[in-house]
């Protein structure tokens, strides 16, 4: 009877740790879990089953990820209070890949309006855009700007659907920076409208190279529509601190990754 106590207080504390883990990394493999708590994968597919049944996580094949609820999404307004210091951190970043004679192509966001206000003093540089709000914050720069049509989303100053997918495909950009409402290892790139998913894709289809533009907050969170996978990015700006496990994903899927 004490065995079995002892046995369950041991198992208690490994779950614990397994979620800790899980928090931190939002997804684990078997074969690491056996590693870290020195025990069987036997063990360790028990421990998952019995986390999935509680409805920590979600088992996927060798693993297991968060068991989150799909984001909704926030209004602009609300996510420009949101995580802004991270944000300046990663606008003056993305400003430095750009150059004289650039066109680049800002998706909506509060992160890629963050990076509009510091190209301001620009010269020489166009900008094709599906957000109204960036189109009004360059109104009084150098910078000429090329405003899509489409349907507008008020909640995010954007302009969407068929209209905009159509202009969007009669021109070319020699970066994209974008933002997202979430990114998961598993699912890819994600926000919660999915014509907006749509419209997002096609910049991606039109620019030379996709630079992505995410605070910490965005990893490890889903949304319904999905817009593409992490190895279709070229570069990532973020304020997340990565672990080696995660960089090496990032190198094996071919995305560079800029801390900052």
């Amino acid at each position: 009877m004490v065995k079995q106590k002892e046995t369950k207080i041991f198992q208690e504390e490994r779950m614990r740790g397994i979620m800790k883990i899980l928090e931190k990394e939002n997804r684990v493999l078997i074969s690491e879990l056996c590693k870290v708590f020195n025990t069987t994968a036997v063990t360790i597919r028990k421990d998952l089953n019995q986390l999935e049944e509680e409805g920590a996580l979600k088992r996927t094949h060798g693993g297991a990820i968060l068991n989150k609820a799909l984001f909704q999404g926030l209004a602009l307004n609300e996510k420009e209070k949101l995580n802004s210091t991270e944000k300046e951190r990663i606008a003056n970043e993305a400003v430095k890949l750009i150059s004289e004679g650039d066109v680049i192509m800002l998706d909506s966001g509060s992160t890629t309006t963050q990076l509009a206000k510091n190209m301001k003093s620009l010269k020489g540089i166009t900008v094709i855009t599906d957000a109204v709000n960036i189109a009004l914050e360059l109104i009084n720069s150098d910078v000429e700007v090329i405003l899509t049509g489409g349907s507008l989303q008020k909640n995010s100053s954007t302009l969407i659907g068929p209209l905009a997918d159509d202009s969007l495909r009669k021109l070319s950009a020699d970066k994209l920076f974008h933002g997202v409402d979430g990114i998961d290892y598993e699912i890819g790139l994600t926000t919660p409208n999915i014509t907006e998913a749509n419209t997002s894709r096609v910049m991606m289809q039109r620019a030379g190279e996709n630079i992505l533009l995410v605070d910490s907050s965005k990893f490890g969170r889903r949304s319904l529509g999905v817009i593409c996978q992490i190895k279709e990015i070229d570069k990532i700006i973020t304020t997340k601190e990565m672990s080696k496990l995660e960089m090496k994903k990032m190198d094996d899927l071919g995305v560079e990754v800029i801390i900052v």
